[in-house]
C-alpha cells in the first residue's frame, strides 16, 4: 500500500465517523504570529481549541508540517524530518477518549490490517480512564499497555509540575514493535524492552490528546468545560510500518527523491543500497524546500525566508560533501513534485518556479563562498571572537551557520549562538544610532494595555460613515485615565464606531470625535483584539469616560482608500492571470494617495508585460464589475469556494468575502467600492525587488493616477522640445545619445590608460630592490579600484619577472590596497594575498585574493603611508622564509 494510498483510506475513514474533512493549511500559519511555520495538525484549528469558534465539531486532516528542533538528526535517524504529513482528528467539545481510542484501533487494525500483537499502547501513569477504555472496550492486554510520566504521556510535556497555564491533557500513544533493533542498534535490555527503548524496535505511530484540564497557576488541573481530542500520527512513519520498512526514507515517499539524490554519486555514499546520512538529509531538505517555496516562502535574510536559506544553504553544503561544485538542487526538484503528485497535483504548476527560486539561491551561496571565504579564513586564522563573527554576517552576509561550518572544519573555536546574539544586537544598535534612525511603532505596551482593559468595539463603518457611540476606554501618556483636558493626544475606545482601524494593509481612517464638551480630530485608527482605538488630537474642551460622542469619517480620503483596495484585489488577479498561479501576496499598502502590492515571483516583471497586466486591470475597471460582499460565510465554505486570503487579515468565525465578476474572490476585512468603474484609471508606476523571489509593484488610481499620468505627458513634452524631435521620434533621439555618450565615455577611458600607462612607465624606474626583487610601492591619491587594477595591468606588462607592486589610496574615509607579483616569485613564497594579509590589519581592513592579485579595503586612511612603508620588510620577509 502506497503512503498516498494510507493517506487517503485515513481521510475517507473519519469521513465515514462524521467528520468534515479539511483541506491542509499552508506550511505559513495564517494570522498566528507565535509561529514561524505550521507545525502540527491542531494549528489551523487553533480558533476552536480556545472555543473562539463554534461552527464545526469534528474535523479530519492530512496536514503539511514543518519543523527544525531536530535538523542535526536528520538522516542519521530513520525517522527524523523537517517536511512531515500529520494525520489527524479532532474534536471540539464533542466526543472523547472512549471514541478517539476505539476508532484509532479499529482503522489501524481493521482499515489496515495492523497485526494486533504488533502494536503496544502507553497511557499516562494517572489515566486509569484510557488505560480501562485500552483494557476493558479495546481488549489489549495489559501486557502491552505500559504506564508512563507526564514527560512522555502528558501535553504539554510535563504540564502538570512545570505548566504552561491553560489548556492540557494527558495522551496516550500507539507504539509498532518491529521485533528487532533498528540496524546499527543494540538494546540496553532486551529482556525488558518496551515503548520508549532508544534501540528503535518501538516506532510510536500515533498519539492521542486528551486535552480535559485548565491547569492554574497554583498548579491544579481543574477540569475544561468542553473537552477536546487532539490526534497525531506521522504518514511517513505510518507508510513505513505498513510497507515493512524501519526507515521513513524507504517508503514511497521519500525513496524516489533519496534516489534521485543519490543517482551519478561515488559509491560511498550508496552502500548496500542504502544510502548515507548526507544524501538522506539532502532528500528531506530538498522535499521541505520545494514544499515551502511552493507556499510562497523565498529566501531571505530574516524570519521564515532566512530559515529557508538556511536549509538550502545547509543541502548545498551536503553536495560540496558529494564533490559537486555547481548548483544542483534545483534539477532534482521534478523528483520531489512527481513523488508527491498523488497527495499534491499542485505542485507540478509550480515546479519551474521552484526551480528558478533553488537555483538563484544556490548561484547566490557559490557566489558568496568564492567571495566571502578568502575574509572568513583569515578571520578564523586569526581568532574568532562574537564581535568579528558579527561583522562577518552584518557587512559580508556570512551566515552564522557557515561561520560555524568553516570554523568546524578548520578546527577552530567559535562562539556560542547567543554571544553571536548578543554581538549582533549590539552592532546594529551602534549603527542605528549613528544612523539616527529611532522609527515610532505602535508600542506593544500600549496594545496590551488596550487588550487588558477588556473593552470591544462595534464595527459599523461598512454601511455608514457616521454613527453614534460612547467611549467606553481612555489610555493618555500609555495610562488609562477617566477625563482628559484639551490640549493633549489621547487614544479613545468607542462601544460603536464608523472608523476602520488599521489591518491587512489598509490604513486606518481618520475623521472627527464630537462630544457636548469636546471636539477631537482623528489622526489614525487602530485594531487591538477587539477594540478600534482611535488615536486623536483634543482640540477643544474636555472628553471622559463615558461620554457619548458624534463620530464621523474622512468621506473622501475613505473613498480614496476603498478605490485603492478594490484595485489592490484587481491588480492580484490580473498577476495570477498573467504571471501565473504561483503569485501569492506577500504584503500590501492600501492608502489614500497610492497602493502597493508584494508578491511572490523570481523575475523582475519586463515592462511589456506591466503594460499588458495594467491593461488588463483597467479593461475590469471599464466593465463596471460590482463589488460583492459576502459576509455570513463560514472559513471552510470561503476556502471550499476558492477564495484566496489575503495577507495580513485576522479571520473570525463568519468571514468576508469580496468578490468581482468572475476573476477575484478574497477573504478581506476591508473597505471597498461599490463597483470597479468607481475605479477611474490604474496606472503603474514602478516595480522592483523587496527580496529574494517577491517583487512590489506601486501603483496609483483615480485622480492620483491621472495627475501622474499628465505630468509624464508634460515631461514627455518638454523632452521633446529639448532634443528638438517629434514626440513620436524620441526614442530613436535618446538612442543616438546614448550612442554618442558611449563614444564618450570609451574615448574617456582610452585617455586613462593612455594616462595610467605613462604614470606606471615612469613608476617602473622607481622600482627599490630587495636582494634580486624590484620591488614598487606609491600611493596614488584619489584613484578608485578600477584605476589601481588598470595601473597593475600596465605594471604587469612591464614586468615579466622579480617584480612586486603595491598601490595604495584613499577616497574618502576609505583607504584602498592592491598588491601584484610576478608569477615567477609565487612559487618562492611571494604572493599578494601575503602580502595584503599582512598590510590589510594596518588599515583597519581585511582583505583576499589570488596569489598573483589580491586587494584590501580598510577604514582609517591615516595609516596607509605606514602601511605602504612596511612593503619592502614584508617582501624581504617573505622571501627570506621562501628560501629556507
Amino acid at each position: 500500500m502506497t503512503g498516498h494510498e494510507v493517506r487517503q483510506r485515513f481521510l475517507e475513514y473519519f469521513k465515514r465517523q462524521g467528520h468534515v474533512v479539511v483541506p491542509s493549511a499552508s506550511l505559513v500559519p495564517a494570522d498566528d504570529p507565535t509561529l514561524l511555520f505550521t507545525g502540527a495538525g491542531m494549528n489551523q484549528f487553533k480558533e476552536y481549541f480556545l472555543g473562539r469558534r463554534k461552527d464545526l465539531r469534528r474535523v479530519a486532516s492530512c496536514q503539511k508540517c514543518f519543523r527544525t528542533p531536530d535538523l542535526d538528526k536528520v538522516g542519521k535517524t530513520a525517522s527524523h524530518l523537517t517536511f512531515f504529513e500529520m494525520l489527524g482528528n479532532f474534536s471540539f467539545g464533542d466526543y472523547f477518549k472512549a471514541e478517539a481510542i476505539r476508532w484509532a484501533w479499529e482503522f489501524l487494525t481493521q482499515n489496515l490490517e495492523l497485526s494486533p500483537d504488533r502494536l503496544w499502547i502507553t497511557v499516562y501513569d494517572q489515566d486509569d480512564e484510557a488505560l480501562a477504555i485500552w483494557r476493558d472496550q479495546v481488549r489489549v492486554p495489559v501486557s502491552r499497555i505500559v504506564r508512563l510520566g507526564a514527560a512522555e504521556n502528558f501535553w504539554p510535556s510535563n504540564a502538570p509540575t512545570e505548566g504552561p497555564n491553560g489548556p492540557c491533557g494527558p495522551c496516550s500513544e500507539i507504539h509498532y514493535d518491529y521485533g528487532c533493533c533498528t540496524v546499527g542498534q543494540v538494546c540496553p535490555d532486551p529482556d525488558h524492552c518496551q515503548p520508549g527503548c532508544p534501540c528503535g524496535r518501538f516506532v510510536e505511530v500515533w498519539n492521542l490528546v486528551f486535552t480535559q484540564y485548565d491547569r492554574q497557576s497554583d498548579g491544579r488541573l481543574t477540569p475544561l468545560p468542553a473537552k477536546n481530542i487532539d490526534t497525531g500520527m506521522g504518514l511517513e512513519r505510518l507508510a513505513a510500518v505498513i510497507q515493512g520498512v524501519q526507515s521513513s526514507f524507504e517508503t514511497d515517499l521519500l525513496k524516489p527523491i533519496v534516489d534521485a539524490v543519490a543517482k551519478g554519486l561515488p559509491a560511498r555514499h550508496v552502500s548496500k543500497g542504502r544510502s548515507s546520512p548526507d544524501v538522506r538529509a539532502t532528500a528531506d531538505h530538498l522535499r521541505a524546500l520545494v514544499f515551502l517555496i511552493a507556499d510562497g516562502v523565498v529566501p531571505s535574510n530574516d524570519g521564515r525566508g532566512y530559515v529557508v536559506r538556511m536549509l538550502l544553504r545547509r543541502a548545498a553544503r551536503h553536495g560540496r560533501l558529494f564533490e559537486l561544485r555547481r548548483p544542483f538542487l534545483y534539477r532534482l526538484v521534478p523528483a520531489v513534485t512527481s513523488t508527491m503528485a498523488p497527495g499534491y497535483p499542485e505542485l507540478a504548476t509550480q515546479r519551474e518556479r521552484v526551480a528558478n527560486v533553488v537555483l538563484v539561491e544556490e548561484e547566490r551561496f557559490q557566489q558568496t563562498l568564492d567571495e566571502k571565504l578568502p575574509i572568513l579564513e583569515q578571520e578564523i586564522r586569526q581568532g574568532l571572537t562574537a564581535e568579528r563573527t558579527a561583522w562577518l554576517y552584518d557587512t559580508h552576509g556570512i551566515p552564522f551557520e557557515e561561520i560555524v561550518a568553516s570554523a568546524q572544519a578548520a578546527r577552530a573555536l567559535v562562539p556560542s549562538r547567543e554571544q553571536f546574539d548578543r554581538a549582533l544586537a549590539a552592532l546594529q544598535a551602534k549603527s542605528r544610532a549613528a544612523s539616527g534612525f529611532h522609527g515610532a511603532i505602535f508600542a506593544n505596551t500600549v496594545s496590551g494595555q488596550i487588550a487588558a482593559l477588556g473593552v470591544s468595539t462595534s464595527f459599523v463603518g461598512y454601511t455608514a460613515l457616521e454613527a453614534q457611540g460612547k467611549v467606553v476606554a481612555l489610555v493618555q501618556a500609555g495610562r488609562p485615565v477617566d477625563r482628559v483636558q484639551a490640549p493633549a493626544q489621547v487614544m479613545v475606545v468607542l462601544d460603536r464606531t464608523p472608523f476602520y482601524g488599521e489591518a491587512g494593509g489598509q490604513l486606518g481612517d481618520t475623521g472627527i470625535l464630537e462630544s457636548a464638551a469636546g471636539k477631537l480630530l482623528v489622526e489614525d485608527t487602530k485594531r487591538i483584539d477587539q477594540a478600534v482605538v482611535h488615536l486623536v488630537h483634543l482640540v477643544e474642551g474636555a472628553v471622559r469616560l463615558h461620554d457619548p460622542v458624534r463620530a464621523v469619517v474622512d468621506p473622501g480620503r475613505r473613498q480614496r482608500v476603498a478605490r485603492n483596495h478594490t484595485a489592490t484585489h484587481l491588480l492580484h488577479a490580473a498577476l495570477r492571470a498573467l504571471l501565473g498561479r504561483h503569485v501569492q501576496q506577500a504584503g500590501s499598502l492600501v492608502a489614500p494617495d497610492r497602493l502597493r502590492f508584494d508578491f511572490t515571483h523570481t523575475a523582475a516583471v519586463p515592462s511589456s508585460r506591466r503594460t499588458a497586466i495594467e491593461d488588463l486591470v483597467n479593461d475590469w475597471v471599464r466593465g463596471n464589475h460590482a463589488v460583492k460582499v459576502v459576509d455570513e460565510m463560514s472559513w471552510l465554505q470561503a476556502k471550499a469556494a476558492g477564495a484566496l486570503a489575503f495577507f495580513g487579515e485576522t479571520y473570525g468565525d463568519k468571514v468576508r468575502v469580496v468578490t468581482v465578476g468572475d476573476f477575484s474572490k478574497e477573504l478581506c476585512g476591508g473597505t471597498h467600492l461599490g463597483t470597479t468603474g468607481q475605479i477611474g484609471v490604474m496606472t503603474i508606476v514602478d516595480e522592483g525587488s523587496v527580496a529574494s523571489g517577491v517583487r512590489r509593484l506601486e501603483a496609483l488610481t483615480g485622480e492620483a493616477a491621472l495627475a501622474y499620468l499628465k505630468g509624464a505627458e508634460g515631461q514627455l513634452q518638454e523632452l521633446a522640445q529639448r532634443l528638438r524631435s517629434p514626440r513620436e521620434q524620441l526614442g530613436d533621439a535618446v538612442e543616438r545619445l546614448r550612442d554618442q555618450a558611449k563614444a564618450l565615455q570609451t574615448e574617456l577611458e582610452r585617455l586613462r590608460l593612455a594616462q595610467s600607462r605613462s604614470e606606471a612607465e615612469q613608476w617602473v624606474t622607481e622600482a627599490t630592490p630587495v636582494g634580486d626583487i624590484q620591488v614598487l610601492f606609491k600611493e596614488v591619491p584619489g584613484a578608485d579600484l578600477a584605476k589601481l587594477r588598470s595601473l597593475y595591468d600596465v605594471w604587469k606588462q612591464r614586468t615579466a619577472t622579480n617584480g612586486v607592486l603595491c598601490l595604495g589610496s584613499t577616497v574618502g574615509d576609505s583607504v584602498l590596497l592592491v598588491a601584484g607579483v610576478s608569477g615567477d616569485l609565487i612559487q618562492h613564497g611571494v604572493t599578494a594575498r601575503a602580502i595584503i594579509d599582512r598590510l590589510a590589519p594596518l588599515i583597519g581592513g581585511r582583505g583576499g585574493g589570488r596569489p598573483e592579485f589580491a586587494q584590501a579595503g580598510g577604514r582609517d586612511p591615516s595609516k596607509l603611508g605606514a602601511a605602504l612603508r612596511r612593503v619592502m620588510p614584508v617582501v624581504e620577509e617573505l622571501a627570506g622564509a621562501g628560501a629556507r
